[in-house]
């Protein structure tokens, strides 16, 4: 009976078209992006219809700290600017990396060069902003962190080895207070599980602290 159902099952795929199979995967990938979130105790008390709403959340928290703003995956700076203009405290810094030529590698939905911009960076007026341009494991390693009293991360690095290769360089400078947001969490064997993989071999602990309602962007706060 099963290897019956499974022979069928083959047959469906080969008269399905590959825009309905993509379309499967993001169904799945929401059922279990719920479940990973429950089997972590992860519950929110709401959730908002945006991810803007989600970084306000986090500015209601920090917006006037000064504080160490790094975003991973910057693309045209949509991300950037908000931030910019969110983060009050003039003291504040904010440091982009991305190569800026799209993707590194093909996974899961997303093809090897996606996002890719020419190697333009964006222009923003802010001289707290600034860009760093290459792969993560080019320009991390030697990365400075300046001073700052709270640090924020913006991880929308997509691909589980990138979003891996930010917390194996600056994971030291997570600490109670810092706060996470994952702008691609609906895809579970990425971006929740290079997090996954960080809280226990570091010992962090986080609390849930926004989402919007598919789960796709959330943010956390570390608090030991």
């Amino acid at each position: 009976m099963i290897k019956s159902f499974k022979q069928a099952l083959t047959r469906i795929g080969a008269r399905t078209s590959p825009q309905r199979i993509t379309q499967l995967r993001a169904t799945l990938n929401y059922m279990m992006i719920g479940r990973w979130m429950e089997d972590r105790g992860y519950r929110f008390d709401s959730r908002v219809p945006h991810r803007t709403q989600v970084w306000d959340k986090m500015l209601e928290i920090a917006g006037g700290d000064r504080v160490l703003y790094l975003e991973f995956g910057v693309y045209t700076g949509i991300a950037t600017r908000y931030w910019s203009q969110g983060l009050t405290n003039p003291d504040s810094v904010l440091h982009g990396f991305d190569s800026f030529t799209g993707l590194p590698d093909e996974a899961g939905p997303w093809e090897e060069g996606q996002f890719d911009i020419g190697g333009a960076m964006p222009k923003i007026d802010d001289p707290r902003v600034r860009f760093f341009k290459g792969w993560f494991d080019e320009t991390l390693p030697t990365y400075e962190a300046p001073a700052h009293d709270r640090l924020i991360l913006n991880m929308d690095a997509d691909l589980y080895s990138s979003t891996a290769c930010v917390f194996s360089n600056i994971g030291r400078l997570v600490r109670p207070g810092t706060l996470i947001y994952f702008d691609e969490m609906n895809h579970v064997d990425h971006e929740p599980k290079a997090f996954d993989e960080f809280a226990r071999g570091s010992g962090r602990r986080f609390r849930p602290l926004a989402a919007d309602r598919t789960l796709a962007f959330v943010a956390f706060e570390c608090i030991g």
